[in-house]
């Protein structure tokens, strides 16, 4: 299997941190990355010293990094907004790996019911506003998976599926 990285999307609330547990266990070596612990290192103004896009770019310094000592797989899980924040995370990758973008599409109901039951505060947008703005933007959101009632273990074994060549 030749080295790739997966950006595991969606809006908050979306799943992604479950669906990146269960991913990782598939591939003996795999690297995760939370968007958010990573996030945590950046001042708050961030923008202000870093530019915009430092987190996407900080991560995808670090895929790359892992990439170098020998890691297969690299699963970035984070919200991307736009487009645009994929460009920055792949910048900093070689050509030669692949990048998948897999964007978890839960109804908004169900986002806006999960992130009430939520025991922590949100680092970030919250559902509503997230899921109006990545709308937008869909199209260009990589593969877009409607999660209905599967499981993060049933995704991720799709995901896996798609990212290792084995029947989807």
């Amino acid at each position: 299997m030749r080295p790739h990285v997966i950006i595991v999307n969606g809006p908050p609330a979306a799943g992604k941190t479950s669906v990146t547990a269960a991913l990782r266990l598939l591939l003996p070596g795999t690297v995760a990355i939370s968007g958010d612990a990573l996030r945590a290192f950046a001042p708050s103004d961030v923008r202000t010293h870093l530019a915009g896009g430092a987190t996407y770019r900080a991560a995808g310094a670090l895929a790359r990094a892992y990439l170098e000592l020998g890691a297969v797989r690299v699963i970035f899980d984070y919200l991307c907004l736009r487009p645009r924040h994929f460009s920055y995370f792949g910048e900093a990758l070689p050509a030669s790996v692949e990048l998948k973008v897999f964007t978890l599409w839960p109804p908004l109901e169900t986002l806006l019911e999960r992130e009430r039951l939520a025991p922590r505060p949100r680092l970030t947008t919250g559902a509503q506003d997230a899921h109006r703005e990545m709308a937008v933007h869909l199209s260009a959101m990589g593969e877009v998976l409607q999660m209905g009632a599967a499981s993060p273990a049933v995704i991720a074994e799709f995901i896996h599926e798609r990212c290792s060549g084995g029947p989807a």
